[in-house]
């Protein structure tokens, strides 16, 4: 989330945060994956997130 919020200090955008683990639906479908930042339901990246893949990739 401390990413996100860096990023978000560069570009306009809202964060929803999700706990995967409290959907079963969800955690099946990215227990792998976590954690997954989405947009417009698009993976934007998920296990490793790094800062410069956000910044590009994230619409503000």
């Amino acid at each position: 989330m401390s990413l996100l919020l860096l990023v978000q200090e560069d570009k306009e955008f809202d964060i929803v945060e999700v706990n995967i683990e409290d959907d079963d639906e969800l955690h099946e479908k990215y227990m792998m994956k976590i954690p997954v930042v989405e947009q417009n339901g698009q993976i934007i990246q998920s296990g490793l997130l790094d800062y410069i893949t956000l910044l590009e990739e994230i619409e503000g």
